[in-house]
């Protein structure tokens, strides 16, 4: 990184130094020195300046589609209702050195039964539950096979276990037949509970309810389809958020040998669903728990908030990331740029006079100044557009919602630049107004 830095400051100092060494002395000293300022190619600093309002375009363009992808992320519809809902995970992975600790499914229910119970017993606690994994969160994916359809082959889908309460306490809306209850005991039938997505995509033009569907040989009875909710599906084509097709199964009609493996990979959530601020309640919820097992392992507590954010920290680093870049490039651009046009102003100082003088007025030998600034715009933005065009295709697998050529974002930014250009070039020409056209007339006499 050091050598790079220095092999950059070798290069860019010994251009300006080769192009001054050029310059002829004796008329340097007639001009009282503005042969200095003028030596070398003028194109050298123009192409300098295009290249920098084109890589700002690009730089703009990415950024402006990473905050669009963002904002697209941030808008999705959750499927339930976020607001004053607070989570505690903890787990309950078998652990050899305690022997018969939450390895049946009774001892997990019993658990979670007499920890909700204290939850519930709080002051501004609304509802509480228990599931697997919550919303914006990675599910179990897992298999199961549709029998009175007569389809042979097996599928998967998104699976998550709950206790009764848990579509009520997340506000997931029941669109046909009924949630899990506390009648659905391992004596009763087997149920599940599917989502829209699951119905729409395994049961198109049918009801749903009333069909089973086969987990580990076990046939269960479709009596419930809920909304969708969004999820973190692991699937790079999906994004980090999406809809996925999902089955619930009530938590005391699981089995010792499901749950033994599952919790190695996962850990439950105790949803709060409470009136107020939440902070207080953490620490009544956390002693809720304590009660029922001191020796519990709860990791942490978040809010719904949280979890969408843990699932978007790539987005918003780019989103941040492309946004100080093009920023910062956008600056150089501008101080380029206003750079040229104030030395183009400097060393025509006795011609712009002159023209006072001969009768042009200040408006127009402004825009004489102005036009070739904004012509290096023009070319860099059409530079940058073509570069922008090929550098997005980059960005694809980043972007959800918009898409990588999208017109809007091309303008908008294009536009920023220009306004961000037209303003560089202006402001310079600003000096004109302050040339004395009598005052040059006797310095040319």
């Amino acid at each position: 990184m050091f050598a790079l830095a220095a092999l950059t400051s070798l290069v860019f100092g010994l251009f300006p130094a080769l192009q001054t060494s050029r310059v002829d002395l004796r008329t340097a000293l007639v001009e009282g020195g503005r042969a200095i300022a003028s030596a070398g190619p003028k194109w050298s600093r123009s192409a300098l300046v295009i290249g920098e309002i084109a890589l700002s375009l690009v730089l703009l363009v990415s950024a402006g589609l990473l905050v669009r992808t963002l904002n697209y992320l941030y808008n999705l519809a959750p499927g339930f209702d976020t607001n004053h809902l607070i989570a505690a995970q903890a787990s309950l992975a078998t652990d050899a050195s305690i022997p018969g600790h939450y390895d049946s499914r009774e001892k997990v229910e019993h658990l979670f039964t007499a920890s909700l119970a204290g939850i519930r017993a709080i002051k501004g606690v609304q509802s509480a539950a228990v599931a697997l994994s919550l919303p914006y969160e990675q599910p179990l994916n897992y298999g199961f096979r549709l029998p009175d359809l007569g389809d042979a082959e097996g599928h998967a889908s998104e699976m998550i276990y709950s206790t009764p309460g848990y579509f009520e306490t997340m506000r997931i809306p029941v669109h046909a037949g009924r949630a899990f209850r506390d009648s659905d005991t391992p004596q009763s039938t087997r149920v599940a509970v599917i989502s829209q997505s699951f119905a729409a995509k395994f049961f198109p033009g049918r009801n749903a309810l009333g069909y089973h569907l086969t987990i580990d040989k076990v046939p269960r009875e479709i009596v419930g389809i809920v909304g969708d909710v969004q999820q973190h599906s692991g699937l790079e084509n999906l994004g980090p958020l999406a809809v996925d097709p999902t089955l619930y199964v009530p938590i005391s009609q699981t089995t010792d040998g499901f749950l033994n493996v599952i919790h190695t990979w996962f850990s439950p959530k105790w949803v709060v669903r409470v009136n107020g601020a939440a902070g207080p309640i953490q620490r009544q919820v956390q002693a809720a728990m304590a009660a029922v097992d001191s020796g519990l392992a709860i990791s942490k507590f978040q809010t719904v908030e949280d979890l969408q954010g843990t699932f978007t920290t790539d987005q918003r680093y780019l989103a941040a990331l492309f946004s100080a870049l093009a920023g910062l490039a956008l600056l150089l651009a501008a101080v380029g740029l206003y750079g040229l046009i104030s030395q183009s102003i400097s060393q025509r100082t006795h011609e712009l006079g002159l023209r006072l003088a001969l009768g042009a007025t200040a408006q127009q030998t402004m825009e004489h100044v102005i036009k070739p600034g904004l012509l290096l715009a023009g070319i860099g933005i059409a530079a940058g557009f073509i570069l922008s065009r090929i550098a997005v295709h980059f960005l694809d697998s980043l972007l959800f919602g918009v898409q990588p050529t999208d017109a809007t974002t091309f303008a908008v930014t294009a536009g920023i630049l220009l306004l961000v250009t037209v303003a560089a070039s202006a402001a310079p020409a600003l000096r004109i107004l302050r040339l004395d056209p009598a005052q040059t007339l006797r310095e040319l006499g």
